[in-house]
């Protein structure tokens, strides 16, 4: 197996207009299965009332927290994988926030939603198509062949997976959510190479990591990035369609002991690698674990969790913070 070793530093970045080209090059049918699951999901708004409340609560009782509760507005947030935008009251974001970033894969699905609220839209910002997890759209399975005349360039793709860089012409914000974008990236990962290959576990692993570190480099110091995942479904875990809420935690810690979870979305393994990228001087200051809850999606029910990760602030602003001049 080949080992990709972590040192927090980045590969040379991407200038904004090599990411644009190389967004233009993004596999059409990748594309695709994420729109198709927009179109299927458009008129599911009501059943996803519980899981957008909770995710509104988090957003709203982080932005409270960063005014320190006052009548004001946080400057920005981003929503990555924003879609058909069910996932959150976007009005009501906009209410929290002067300016609402969102990135996403399909077009047509969040300008859709953007311009249903014409008042707002000196607010809104949109960031689509964008591969939200580059290059990985732009792969082939040839990336990845485990030949010895391949092992240097699929080392560069493993290492551009798992880097910061991505997502340009986005300043930081206040509040970054990622919005059950995980699973979905992997979903990608599977269709290019199969979680039998010998590349998969170590692609997996530099997906994740680049995800939590493109969410950090995202926010500013000592904003919040809000991490949601989808963890398993009823398809393999039909308890989910009639547990209470009471019960989701405990029948999710079931489920992991039994590994019955999809690929890559352990949280335990999730908080592992941020308390690697906690030794950065740009990594997480505090990592929140939120109870997981059921996210019903018409007649299939997923349980979801979150961590709510504040960055650090720049040692510097800290000793100023704590100077109190005696």
């Amino acid at each position: 197996m080949w080992v990709i070793r972590y040192t927090g530093q980045d590969q040379p970045g991407s200038t904004s207009a090599t990411i644009r080209k190389r967004n233009l090059s993004m596999r059409s049918d990748l594309i695709q299965t994420h729109i198709d699951r927009n179109r299927e999901t458009e008129c599911l708004s009501e059943a996803y009332t519980g899981h957008r409340d909770r995710i509104m609560q988090l957003i709203a009782s982080t932005a409270k927290d960063l005014t320190d509760g006052e009548n004001q507005k946080c400057s920005s947030i981003v929503l990555l994988g924003g879609g058909n935008c069910l996932d959150v009251d976007l009005p009501a974001v906009a209410e929290l926030f002067e300016v609402v970033h969102l990135v996403d894969l399909d077009e047509t699905a969040v300008r859709s939603v953007v311009n249903a609220y014409p008042e707002r839209a000196n607010q809104f910002r949109v960031h689509a198509p964008w591969d939200i997890a580059e290059p990985l759209l732009s792969l082939t399975s040839r990336d990845f062949r485990p030949e010895e005349d391949n092992r240097d360039h699929c080392i560069k793709v493993l290492q551009a997976l798992s880097s910061e860089n991505g997502i340009a012409d986005i300043p930081e914000a206040d509040v970054v959510v990622s919005l059950c974008v995980l699973s979905q990236l992997i979903d990608s990962l599977a269709v290019l190479i199969r979680e039998d290959h010998p590349a998969f576990v170590n692609a997996l692993k530099a997906l994740r990591m680049g995800h939590l570190r493109r969410m950090l480099s995202l926010s500013r110091p000592g904003g919040v990035a809000i991490f949601v995942s989808d963890i398993v479904s009823s398809d393999t875990a039909e308890q989910l369609k009639t547990a209470t809420t009471e019960q989701i935690p405990e029948l999710v810690k079931t489920f992991v002991g039994e590994k019955n979870f999809f690929s890559g979305t352990n949280p335990s393994v999730i908080l592992s690698e941020l308390n690697v990228l906690s030794r950065l001087e740009t990594g997480p200051d505090t990592v929140h674990t939120i109870d997981p809850w059921r996210w019903d999606m018409g007649e299939r029910a997923y349980a979801v969790y979150a961590f709510r990760i504040q960055k650090k602030l720049p040692q510097s602003a800290e000793f100023e913070a704590d100077d109190t001049g005696d």
